[in-house]
């Protein structure tokens, strides 16, 4: 007897049902925000940025990560996941770089855009960051397409 399911279950394939027919699968994107690097704008009087990353999809809003205090440059590896309506690679990708103030409202450092399907790879992106025109850091991407299944 087997221990777990029957045999009929074995002869099941990844990806179908038990009548052997597919399954309905979908595309998701999992977008890695990296690492925040080397800001060069300063918007506290005293000490570094308290940086936190803005995402948006499509014009719409993904998610933050968290405030990372008194830092230029640090390692985030954060993740968010989301559902495109349309091809993933078609999304427009658009970074709002923040300084998180106990006082007042949050200052922008600078902002960025990634449109994946330009590029040749999605992963270990570097998006330049800009405020008013001017160069002030960067942030590390990495974008990842999965397909999965809908049951």
């Amino acid at each position: 007897m087997p221990l777990f399911g029957s045999k009929k279950e074995k002869k099941q394939k990844e990806g179908q049902d038990a009548s052997g027919h597919p399954v309905e699968t979908t595309k998701i994107v999992e977008l890695y925000v990296d690492s925040i690097n080397n800001i060069t704008r300063n918007t506290d009087v005293t000490g570094k940025i308290d940086p936190y990353v803005i995402v948006y999809a499509n014009d719409v809003l993904v998610g933050k990560t968290k405030p990372v205090n008194n830092t230029n440059s640090v390692v985030i590896n954060e993740l968010f996941v989301f559902k495109s309506k349309s091809d993933p690679l078609t999304t427009k990708l658009r970074f709002e770089l923040m300084d998180k103030d106990d006082i007042g409202d949050d200052d922008e450092v600078g902002s960025g855009s990634f449109n994946p399907a330009v590029e040749e790879s999605l992963e270990n992106q570097l998006i330049h960051l800009k405020y008013k025109g001017k160069d002030i850091g960067s942030l590390t991407i990495t974008m990842k397409i999965k397909e999965i299944m809908m049951v």
